[in-house]
């Protein structure tokens, strides 16, 4: 492990993060009004928060997970089919072909927002670059795994696992900030070569918005909690937390 990344303590995992989150509390404050002072409505967001939160692999790495009701082939169709990508995916315009150009026209600042498609292994693997970075999606069947069935509880379907790592180039500096954007979303915690908050809050968004768009098709019920994944600005506050405690900053 690099000396940078030795005391790194949140982003690890959804105990982790809770166990962050319950340090700050002060004696009189209880679980709602924590939950509150980060800008999250409630405990039970809080802790979705939580358990969709990006693990940080490396200072440059974020992946989120969501596991989705239906088989591998089908959450491939979340990428191969143009039309669905588009609602999750930044409104995505791409050559869905080793080497073909790919736009995300409706990215948020500091998002790769174009490039080339890098590697493709059709129901596998879709890795993307940009000069500042790329994005690599897995999918793999998680039908046989607990875990995934505590995720999705009472459905007896198959379940596969969306594994969403986006990766900052190591020169990569804060985008210049917009008049609309605020310092918080551009703020870049662990300094050049990591992740802008708003960056990570954006992919954290996205793949909310794939494993919610998921479970629509498969008509199933998805926890009203989770959708703090969905609200830009408490995703964006609660990371302004989170990510200077990762790096020390």
């Amino acid at each position: 492990m690099a000396e940078d990344d030795a005391q790194v303590v949140p982003l690890k995992g959804a105990i982790t993060n809770l166990n962050w989150f319950d340090a700050q509390r002060k004696h009189y404050e209880t679980p709602d009004q924590i939950a509150r002072r980060f800008k999250l409505p409630d405990d039970d967001a809080m802790r979705a928060f939580c358990h969709g939160a990006a693990a940080m692999l490396d200072r440059s790495t974020a992946q989120f997970i969501r596991r989705v009701p239906c088989a591998p082939d089908d959450a491939w169709s979340f990428l191969a089919d143009t039309a669905k990508a588009r609602q999750w995916l930044f409104g995505v315009e791409w050559e869905l072909r080793a080497g073909g150009a790919f736009r995300f026209p409706e990215a948020d600042l500091g998002v790769a927002a174009q490039g080339l498609v890098a590697e493709l292994h059709p129901g596998q693997v879709l890795a993307l670059e940009a000069e500042d970075g790329g994005v690599r999606f897995e999918v793999q069947d998680a039908s046989g795994s607990a875990r995934a069935r505590r995720d999705i509880p009472n459905y007896a379907g198959a379940i596969t696992e969306f594994r969403v790592t986006n990766r900052v180039s190591r020169a990569a500096g804060a985008p210049e900030r917009l008049r609309e954007t605020t310092a918080e979303q551009v703020a870049q915690p662990g300094g050049p070569g990591t992740h802008c908050v708003g960056v990570v809050a954006a992919w954290h968004r996205a793949a909310s918005l794939l494993q919610q768009t998921a479970f629509e098709e498969a008509n199933l019920y998805w926890p009203p909690e989770r959708a703090i994944g969905l609200d830009l600005e408490a995703l964006v506050a609660a990371y302004a937390k989170l990510l200077p405690a990762y790096y020390k900053a």
